[in-house]
């Protein structure tokens, strides 16, 4: 987990340049000089991202196309509104952590679910993990939020989140954790709350912990 972070960092660093090279959208930028040209950044940060991952997801797909998902952690996920994803920003990206041991349910639009999660933003240089916005449970620890003994998660209708995130869900099933990121145009666009800044890339470590179809409670 924290080598996929250190690498993340790296790509944030890597994509500051070129962002701070183009100032003539200045939308989005905070007074803080650390999350200044905001918007700018983080979709340089998620083309970075998206880059990674399309070039690795189509070596394994090339070397072993019956069973490329074995061969990278990656995963392409177009909108679920959006299917034929005529743009980038139509897709969210995904990094597997761990798998399912069995077989799971995947949720459907219509279904609710359970979801350890923590919502951070991209990189920067005080938050190398990227400041957290949001978690389930009560503490914004890792190994609290995933812990088998003591996390919490949240309840969600699954047609009532941000377009990424469900598009997200929709693709899990229950026991996996991944590492998705969603373009600003698939969040909260230029919706701001609290610590989350307008254009933000979401970044979120999720796990999908049960799954209640349409008419059934999660309580059963």
């Amino acid at each position: 987990m924290r080598k996929i972070l250190n690498t993340l960092a790296a790509l944030a660093m890597v994509v500051l340049p070129m962002a701070m090279a183009s100032c003539s959208d200045n939308t989005g930028e905070s007074d803080d000089a650390e999350f200044a040209n905001w918007r700018n950044r983080n979709a340089a940060f998620y083309d970075s991202l998206l880059a990674v991952a399309r070039t690795d997801v189509a070596q394994a797909k090339a070397a072993h196309p019956d069973n490329w998902q074995a061969y990278t952690p990656w995963r392409l996920l177009p909108s679920f509104s959006k299917p034929f994803a005529s743009q980038s920003t139509d897709t969210v990206v995904a990094r597997v952590i761990e798998s399912a041991a069995t077989p799971g349910l995947t949720p459907y639009y219509t279904d609710s679910v359970r979801v350890n999660y923590i919502g951070h933003l991209m990189p920067t240089k005080s938050y190398p993990k990227g400041r957290v916005f949001d978690h389930s449970g009560v503490y914004e620890n890792e190994s609290y939020v995933f812990s088998a003994q003591y996390s919490t998660p949240t309840s969600f209708a699954v047609s009532n989140l941000v377009e990424g995130y469900t598009t997200a869900l929709m693709h899990m099933q229950v026991g996996d954790r991944w590492l998705v990121y969603i373009p600003q145009q698939l969040g909260y666009r230029s919706s701001a709350s609290g610590v989350l800044l307008p254009y933000s890339t979401l970044c979120f470590d999720m796990q999908l912990k049960k799954v209640a179809r349409k008419g059934h409670s999660l309580s059963e």
